[in-house]
Formats: structure tokens, sequence, C-alpha cells
């Protein structure tokens, strides 16, 4: 029973242009994939490479997509067969060097698997555990200083209690210093402040500004610097990966496993890994070395954003907030995102929101 495969491609200006320590984006371009079954069951992902981030671009993923051989691709697992290898198999199809093009494949096999069997697709991913906790999801504070500041009061209102604070943008230190400082002045000792630099420090600027950022308490850093240049344990404060991991992802997890040992937390975004089995495979690895499992967004649209929240309910972090503030990334808001929380939903699939293509 081969399935049938379409593609649409969509472009959406943000509301309000959203940038990190050393890029922005003012709009956002995808290729939905829809699959289909003989039933007429549909399952929908979203390839929606970063630029400047995505080691591929859209117009890579559309031809991908477009010369996949759908007749290869399964309705159902293989008797026998767990979840994560079906989709594993399956997005091997395609060019390793197009991780947008399988996250959206496998989101579109989850999706339809998940429909066809009435369940949502975090408990499919989950294996049929009991309904999980909601997930926290951090406030994105990506303006200036003094922007950031207004946008953690808006989010401390909202409910959110972790902020994530964009730092290293060329002369801003002592603004980003200060901003630092005020927030948690204003914010008070219970609420959590992590830093995402980017990379955009050099090893001798992260070794003298860090410690400073260390004295308002840091639940962590992510990625102050080139993965080269540092390890988990190199500034005295906690660590956390991301873009580091895009670097990675091509080679076995187990390969890289003492350059990672003593994080704080693996940042994991499906967009850029490679789908669900990527991350499948850094959430295993994170567990080995007792780091948590933050999931992160790319500013995708909402089928992958869907992925995305599937994967916090049922891999994600139950301690750590997630990178999942849709308010803070002026992204359109979805039923599973509350003020402060991504829920567990019940309808199969991603939900009954999606559009058809």
């Amino acid at each position: 029973m081969s399935l049938a495969l379409s593609l649409l491609t969509t472009e959406r200006t943000l509301s309000r242009p959203v940038r990190g320590a050393r890029l922005g984006w003012s709009a956002r371009a995808a290729c939905i994939i829809s699959l289909q079954d003989e039933h007429g069951v549909r399952g929908r992902g979203e390839a929606s490479p970063l630029p400047g981030y995505s080691p591929d671009s859209l117009a890579e993923c559309q031809s991908a997509l477009a010369a996949l051989d759908s007749t290869r691709l399964p309705a159902a697992p293989s008797v026998g067969q767990s979840l994560v290898s079906a989709l594993a198999r399956a997005s091997a199809l395609l060019p390793e060097r197009t991780p947008a093009a399988r996250s959206a494949l496998e989101a579109a096999l989850l999706d339809l698997w998940s429909r066809a069997a009435g369940k949502p697709a975090w408990a499919l991913l989950a294996g049929g555990c009991d309904t999980p906790q909601p997930r926290a999801v951090a406030a994105l504070l990506m303006g200036d200083a003094d922007e950031a500041i207004d946008d953690a009061r808006l989010a401390y209102a909202r409910g959110l209690r972790t902020f994530k604070l964009k730092v290293a943008r060329p002369g801003a230190l002592e603004r980003e210093l200060s901003a630092a400082q005020q927030l948690r002045a204003e914010l008070g000792v219970d609420a959590k402040l992590r830093l995402d630099a980017n990379q955009g420090f050099s090893v001798a600027e992260a070794r003298a500004c860090l410690p400073r950022f260390a004295t308002v308490g840091l639940e962590f850093v992510e990625e102050p610097c080139a993965l080269d240049a540092l390890s988990p344990t190199s500034f005295g404060v906690p660590l956390a990966f991301d873009e580091s991991l895009y670097e990675l992802s091509p080679h076995d997890p187990r390969s890289v496993e003492p350059r990672l040992r003593g994080a704080r937390a693996l940042v994991l975004k499906p967009t850029l890994l490679g789908g669900i089995s990527a991350c499948q495979r850094w959430a295993r690895l994170a567990s080995r070395i007792g780091a948590e499992v933050v999931i992160s967004h790319a500013f995708e649209g909402p089928h992958g954003l869907a992925l995305s929240a599937a994967l916090a309910l049922s891999i994600g972090s139950e301690r750590l907030a997630h990178g999942l503030d849709l308010q803070g990334a002026r992204l359109e808001e979805l039923p599973c995102f509350s003020e402060a929380h991504v829920a567990p939903w019940l309808a199969p699939g991603f939900g009954d929101w999606s559009v058809e293509p």
C-alpha cells in the first residue's frame, strides 16, 4: 500500500522581526509535505530551514522531497519494528545534508500513523505511557537590553518563570550585564535566568565576562563560543549545547560523548538536527551523561511547532523549561500552547488545528 505525497510551499511574515546574537529574520518560508494513506488519513510535516543556521536551504529540501519515492514509505511501522527505527529508515531515503526535509518527512509519518491509530502524536512517541505533565516554557528575550526588560515583565505577567536572555552582540557587553542584573532584581531569586550567546564570544571574551554574568545566578549559558574551544566545565558556569550539535549530528553521538560530558542540557531543534530519530539519539546520549533535554523551535510554522511540542511532552525535561515561548518569538499560538506551558492534547496526530494544504 503506497502513500500519496504532495508538497506546498508557504511563506509568512513574522509579526515582528526576531533576532539572535548574530542573525535576524523577518519572514519564514517552508515546504509542507502531506502524506495520505488509502483510507484518506493524512499526515503533515514542515521543512523550514533557518537561514544562517541550517546546513540546508528551502530549495534543497523541496528538491529532496519532490524526488522521494513515496512507494518506499511505510503506511505503518513493520511488525516488531520500533516507531523511531521506522522513522529513521524512512528519513534515510533523503540526503543527510537536508535535515529540515528529514524532519518534515518524519513529522508527516508520525502525524499520519498517530491519526490512523487514533492517538495524539506525543502518545505514540512516548509508547503509550500515562499522560505527561505539561512542560514549562522559557521566555525568549531577543531585543536589546531595554527591550528585554520590557519583554520579561510581560512574560512574567503571563506566568513564565524561566527567562533566556540573548547576549554577545557586538559592543553590547556592559548593557547586557546591566540587563541581566536588572532582570534578577526585578524577577526575584526564584526566577530562573539563562543566557544564549549563539557562539558570539571569543574564548578570551567568554573567560572574562561569564564570571561577571554568573554573579546574578544562572541556570546555564548556551553556546558561549565555538565547541572546539571549550568543554562543559571550561568557565565555571553550567553550559548547554545547541549549535554545536548541528556540527556533530552527522556522526554517532557516542563518538562525541566525552566532549559533552558535564553539560547541563542539550537543546534540541528537530528542524536543524534531522527530525525525531535524530532527537531521540541525542536524548539517549543526554541520559547517559546526566544532561537534561530541552526542546526548542526554529521559528517554524504550526506544523513544525507541533512536532516540537510532541517531542517536549515525550522526551523533554520535566524540570527545565523548553524553548517554546511562542509569544516571545512572535509566533502564532497553537491550542496545545498555554500562556506558560505546553500541554498534552487529546486529538489524534498533531491535533485538529491543521490547515489543509
